[in-house]
């Protein structure tokens, strides 16, 4: 149904997380669950020795990642491994200049690997005179090329800033990217240069989880999460109108053929004109995903009530798709018009533009919050348990494995066919056959410093990748990464998949 509402409209003169609780497993030191097996002859009773992983590749250097060993006697019983007993294991390097290894500095639980210079390095770990064996390839694919810290202070004591949402790229290059300051309940949108300079900072008046949709004329549409609605900036960094009263905003805007924008909030779908004036209100259940618009000018958009919602131009419903869980996924728009999206169930949905189902696909447990991207070949990459590649028909194409279940980050491609993900504690990169290029880690890896890489990465117009970290303790930080080996120079940058 369509609905009109009142929406109060003012000029606000202004100048300028979701709280990430994750907790990743290092799968690579626990080894397994159950309790050690004493050994009965410890001279003799060790088989082989298994490291996780076997082999690793390193395309950025100074990269670290965790290494663990197992004890196995010769029926594949785990007698020993690092996590209880990292003492009965003897490590080294074969070529400490390519790749070395290290301690954790915290009783050795686990072991580090950091990759130095070009080249392959054997890691190996031995223990009663049997030994295992990591092969590490280290070759620079990548290089941090800059990184600019959003300097913005916290009153003493307090915490709780983050980077919810991914950056935006200009047509000129411009980076945009949102800092939300969570004690004040105020975001910040920040415009960079495409090589990282601060061109200017907007205090906007709400949290946003929303990455910015910008219009033709360069105008920034942001939702924010409080009171107010939809914020548009233009591009030398003024507030042109707020709309105040709409639903809460939790989603990013898109922007249909005509430069109406179109918003997702609590139980409503707004149309608004980019004057600031609502044209329409579509009202339904709570709306979790951002819209897709269609190039038919069909808004296709999910909600709580596990309906896939196609809506008219004018407001009106066109039809529901509904399945028996929550669609959280902001869908995406094949060039045939078939809409993907995926849902709390872990599945891939994609339907025909009649609003009939024309396939679906596992992607293992855990539920698929982001929006799917669609390549060149109609492959779609989508974020399940790991990371999936999905043929048009429906099947498998490859599975990257890693622990992002449960992120709202959306994978990025490059026109070299290249994939970028932000990861949790680190920027992922793989080759258009999902394996690994590069991780860059700001943090150094694992989680464990508390420092987070959890928006989509960007594509600025030279081919830099664009990635962002943040720790409730430091702020926000861009990075700027320089692949070495990359044709996505002159790239138009990847906007949000709509």
């Amino acid at each position: 149904m369509t609905v009109r509402r009142s929406i109060r409209r003012h000029q606000v003169g202004i100048r300028p997380t979701v709280n990430a609780c994750l907790w990743l497993v290092f799968a690579g030191c626990g080894g397994e669950s159950a309790a050690p097996v004493a050994p009965s002859a410890p001279d003799t009773v060790v088989a082989s020795i298994r490291i996780t992983p076997s082999e690793r590749t390193i395309g950025l250097l100074g990269t670290r990642f965790g290494t663990g060993a197992t004890a196995l006697a010769a029926d594949g019983t785990t007698l020993y491994h690092t996590g209880h007993d990292p003492g009965r294991f003897a490590w080294s390097s074969s070529a400490p200049e390519i790749a070395s290894v290290s301690g954790d500095g915290n009783g050795e639980s686990a072991r580090f690997v950091t990759g130095l210079s070009n080249g392959t390095a054997t890691i190996t770990a031995t223990s009663q005179g049997v030994t295992g064996r990591l092969t590490v390839t280290v070759r620079e694919r990548a290089r941090a090329a800059w990184s600019v810290p959003l300097d913005w202070s916290f009153p003493e004591g307090s915490r709780g800033g983050s980077i919810d949402a991914g950056a935006a790229i200009g047509a000129d290059g411009t980076i945009y990217v949102g800092w939300n300051d969570h004690p004040a309940e105020r975001s910040h949108l920040y415009a960079l240069a495409p090589q990282g300079g601060i061109l200017w900072i907007v205090d906007l008046p709400g949290i946003s989880w929303s990455t910015p949709a910008i219009g033709t004329d360069g105008t920034l549409y942001v939702g924010l999460r409080g009171s107010t609605g939809l914020v548009a900036v233009d591009p030398a960094g003024s507030v042109r109108w707020v709309l105040d009263n709409l639903s809460r905003i939790s989603s990013s805007p898109a922007i249909g053929p005509d430069g109406t924008i179109y918003v997702a909030g609590r139980r409503h779908v707004h149309a608004v004109d980019p004057r600031g004036e609502i044209r329409w209100t579509y009202e339904s259940s709570h709306f979790t995903s951002s819209p897709a618009v269609a190039s038919d000018g069909t808004i296709y958009v999910g909600g709580t009530d596990n309906n896939l919602h196609a809506i008219n131009r004018d407001g009106s419903l066109r039809w529901t798709f509904k399945k028996s869980a929550l669609v959280w996924s902001p869908p995406s728009i094949g060039r045939d018009g078939a809409i993907y999206f995926g849902t709390d169930a872990g599945r891939l949905h994609a339907v025909n533009p009649d609003g009939t189902e024309r396939w679906n696909v596992s992607v293992r447990d855990g539920a698929v919050l982001s929006p799917p991207s669609i390549g060149p070949d109609g492959a779609i990459h989508v974020l399940g348990r790991g990371l999936f590649a999905i043929n048009p028909d429906g099947s498998i194409r490859w599975h990257f494995h890693s622990a992002t279940s449960g992120f709202r980050t959306t994978p990025i491609l490059g026109a070299n066919g290249n994939v970028y993900l932000g990861s949790g504690a680190a920027v992922t990169a793989l080759d258009a056959q999902g394996r690994l290029l590069w991780d860059y880690q700001p943090g150094g890896g694992h989680g464990f410093t508390g420092v987070w890489v959890l928006a989509s990465p960007a594509i600025g117009v030279d081919g830099t990748i664009i990635a962002t970290s943040f720790s409730e303790t430091d702020g926000g930080t861009i990075h700027g990464i320089v692949e070495t080996e990359s044709t996505n120079g002159g790239h138009a940058g990847s906007p949000w998949p709509t």
